[in-house]
This record gives structure tokens, C-alpha cells and sequence, in this order.
């Protein structure tokens, strides 16, 4: 044990420095929704259901667009290995560039899916709750994905502080504008879920400002910077970037929309099983999001040692988030499992709403370990410019394997709505057990590679 700590225990330093701002920020970024979610809760249940309608369909989106965004930083952290600055300062300016389009685009496709909304199997006051909270945060993907170019960017140079700051500042913003719209205090007109997205809407808008600002003016961030007003936009740059964006992107987007179908298909169920969909979806985002940020780190170490082509060093970076992840997992699935009936009630008075979250809670806490496992494996295959294959993982483990199971268990069983989380537990597994052997198996190859050399040495 005192061997395998001394070989780790520059990871666990690094790691740790490098990802506690990120998990900070990543989660704060969730913290959002579930304030969102908690304030709306004590408004009343139709709104708390409709927002959570409306998330289920905005994370698709969401997530997405953060995970276009995150495709630039193992590519800044490779050139960070080998201190390439002026690739660097291209790459960002190509990323500005990538990530309006982008983001505009899927605006536009997120405004025309709104009017589908009374389509969708959900009743009518869920969804004339729902739409112009959605609308709100349609719009609010613009300046969020700005922000996102921004934080990436600067995580790729170990830059992780400063999208902390600003993540905990919005969210104070959010909190304080939800006092004021949702209950109509201060005079203020009462609006229910319209004031929480006016809230969120407010609050992206100050982060995204403020990242891009500091990341383009602070003194820190010149030399990373060092192409960027000379580089003219090439389009073979760009879809080589487009390259390792969307892939990324797309896995993210399968992940997140599995779940998202998968609240539509408990919304058919009724109006109290997806409230209570929603709320158990805002505890396990949280720790999914937390996760994130060590992903985060681990994508950026593993990256910066595959520049130098040490895949020793690379693998033991995969290697440490794997292990915090099994940590802090273990305790959140504790955590859920031990006050899976004391947690609903944070969020609502609505008895039937308390147990049925209560019931979906034991299945989140069934597959914390599996959810670590996945997204620690996903970013450090990031770190070494893998990203098709795991894109090909998510799409098998979920939309092949998790939510036809879930589908027949909730329409030809007696497990109603549960039969939606047997699913998501079992594709969870899968994805895991399958992302952790790719990673473990590439490494070895290129491990394995370099022993001749050494031995010829």
C-alpha cells in the first residue's frame, strides 16, 4: 500500500489541485437547476414538474453544446505538453469561431422544438408551465456557451480557479433573482417557473461576460495567447477541431438524452412520477457534474503527458481519477440509499411525489460506482484523442441496451416508472465496464510499445 501511494502520489496532488475548482464549478453549474428546482418545488407541483419537463428536454442541449466546447481542451493541453504557445493561441481563436456556430444552430433547433412540446405526452398545465421556461433558457445558451469556450480554454493551461469564481457568482445572482420573480417579493410581479428562467438567464449572462473578459485581458493568459490576434481562420483547422468536438459532443448528447427520453417516458405515467423524476434527476446531476470536474482534470493530465508521449505517467493519471472516483461515489450512493426518504422532502411537501422519488433513489444509488466509472474513463480516452470509440460505447450501452429495457419494464411490467431506472442502472454498467477496458488495453499497447526501446537503450 505505501509502495502504490508513493507512485501515485504526485497524481494525487496534481489531480487534486487541478480538480477542485473544476468539481467546484461543475457543480455549480448544476447547482442552478437544482436551486431551480428546490425554489419552484415550494411554489407548487405543476411547475415543479414542468421545469423538469423543460430540463429534461434543455440538458439534451445542454450537454451537448458543453461537450462541443470541451473538445478543445485536450487539445490545448497536448500543446501545453509540449509547449507549443502559438498552437495554442490558434486553437482558441478556432474554438471562439467553432462555438458560435455551433451554439447557434442548436438555438435555432431547440426554439423549433418548443413548439412540439404539447406533442410529447406530457398533460397540458405541465406544458403550458414548461414552454416559456424553456424559451428562457433556449437563449440562455448563447452566453453560456460562451462562458463554456472560455473555462475550457483556460483548463487546458491549468487555468481552473477563475470559472469557479464566476460559477459561485452567478449562482448568488440566480438565488437572489428566484427570491424576487418566483414569489413575487419586493413588489416585484409573482411568476412562478418564468422567474426562475429569467433568474438563470441572468446569471449565465454575468459568468459569460466575466470568463471571456478575464481569459482575453488578464496579464496570466498571455502567453497562451501568443497566435491569437495573428491567426487568420482556416477551415481545415476548423474541421479538424469540428473533429474532436463533436464526437465528444455526441456522446455527451446520447448520455443526457437517454435520460431525457427517459423522462418522457415516466411523464406518461403521470404528473407526480416525473416531479418526482426531476428531483431524484437534480441530486444524481450533481454528483454526475461533480464527477465531471476530476474527468475534467484527468483529461487535462493524461493529455499534457500523452504531448510528452509518456503513456507510464498518462496511465497512472487515468488511473488516480478512477480511484477518487470509487471514493466519492461510494459516498453518495451511501448517502442517497441511507435518506432516500429524508431528501425528497428538501424539495417538496407532496407526499406521493416523497415516495416515489424515495423509490428511484435506491436505483441511483445502485449505479453511483458505474456513473464514477464511465465518466473518469471517458475523460481520460479525451486525454489521449480517443473519442470515437467511446461515442460508439454511449450509443450501444444506452440507446441499445438501457432504454428498450426500460421502455418494455415500464409499459409491459409491473414496475411502472421504475422500470425507466433498471435501465439507466444496467446501461450505466455496461458502459463502464466497457470505457474502463479500452482504456486499459490502449495503454498497455502503447506501454508495451515502448519496452523494446527501452531495452535496446
Amino acid at each position: 500500500m505505501r509502495k502504490l501511494f508513493s507512485s501515485y502520489k504526485e497524481h494525487y496532488i496534481d489531480t487534486i489541485r487541478l480538480a477542485t475548482p473544476v468539481v467546484v464549478s461543475q457543480a455549480g453549474q448544476n447547482l442552478t437547476n437544482i436551486l431551480d428546482n428546490v425554489m419552484v418545488g415550494h411554489y407548487n407541483t405543476v411547475d415543479l414538474a414542468g421545469a423538469g419537463f423543460a430540463n429534461s428536454l434543455f440538458a439534451i442541449f445542454l450537454v451537448f453544446g458543453i461537450g462541443f466546447a470541451v473538445g478543445v481542451t485536450p487539445l490545448v493541453g497536448k500543446a501545453f505538453g509540449q509547449k507549443n504557445y502559438k498552437e495554442m493561441g490558434s486553437l482558441f481563436r478556432h474554438s471562439i469561431t467553432l462555438n458560435t456556430i455551433f451554439v447557434i444552430s442548436i438555438t435555432i433547433i431547440l426554439l423549433m422544438l418548443s413548439t412540439l412540446m404539447g406533442h410529447m405526452g406530457q398533460t397540458e398545465e405541465v406544458v403550458v408551465a414548461a414552454r416559456p421556461y424553456l424559451l428562457i433558457n433556449a437563449f440562455s445558451l448563447i452566453p453560456l456557451m460562451a462562458f463554456f469556450t472560455a473555462k475550457q480554454f483556460a483548463e487546458g493551461v491549468k487555468f481552473t480557479k477563475v470559472a469557479m469564481y464566476f460559477t459561485l457568482l452567478a449562482n448568488i445572482v440566480n438565488v437572489i433573482i428566484n427570491y424576487i420573480l418566483i414569489y413575487g417579493n419586493f413588489g416585484a410581479p409573482e411568476m412562478g417557473l418564468l422567474g426562475a428562467g429569467i433568474g438563470t438567464f441572468i446569471a449565465r449572462l454575468i459568468a459569460s461576460v466575466g470568463m471571456m473578459w478575464y481569459v482575453l485581458k488578464s496579464p496570466s493568459f498571455h502567453p497562451f495567447l501568443e497566435g491569437f490576434t495573428k491567426v487568420k481562420i482556416n477551415k481545415d483547422r476548423l474541421w479538424q477541431q469540428f473533429k474532436m468536438s463533436m464526437p465528444i459532443g455526441l456522446q455527451a448528447l446520447m448520455e443526457v438524452g437517454a435520460f431525457a427520453v427517459g423522462a418522457m417516458i415516466i411523464g406518461t405515467v403521470g404528473t407526480n412520477p416525473i416531479a418526482a423524476h426531476q428531483i431524484v434527476m437534480s441530486m444524481i446531476s450533481l454528483t454526475f457534474m461533480m464527477l465531471s470536474g476530476v474527468a475534467s482534470a484527468v483529461s487535462v493530465r493524461v493529455a499534457n503527458y500523452y504531448g510528452q508521449d509518456n503513456w507510464v505517467e498518462a496511465r497512472k493519471a487515468g488511473m488516480t481519477g478512477v480511484q477518487f472516483a470509487m471514493i466519492a461515489m461510494s459516498t453518495s450512493a451511501i448517502i442517497f440509499y441511507t435518506f432516500n426518504s429524508f431528501l425528497p422532502e428538501l424539495y417538496t411537501s407532496d407526499q406521493e411525489v416523497i415516495m416515489f422519488a424515495s423509490q428511484m433513489l435506491v436505483f441511483a444509488a445502485l449505479f453511483q460506482l458505474s456513473d464514477g466509472l464511465q465518466v473518469i474513463m471517458t475523460g481520460a480516452l479525451r486525454g489521449i484523442s480517443e473519442v470515437k470509440m467511446p461515442t460508439l460505447i454511449c450509443f450501444v450501452s444506452y440507446w441499445v441496451v438501457s432504454l428498450p429495457i426500460g421502455y418494455v419494464l415500464t409499459n409491459y411490467t409491473d414496475w411502472s416508472f421504475l422500470g425507466v431506472w433498471i435501465g439507466l442502472t444496467l446501461g450505466l454498467t455496461l458502459s463502464a465496464l466497457l470505457l474502463f477496458t479500452r482504456f486499459t488495453w490502449k495503454t498497455n499497447l502503447e506501454i508495451d510499445k515502448l519496452k523494446p526501446q527501452k531495452q535496446s537503450a
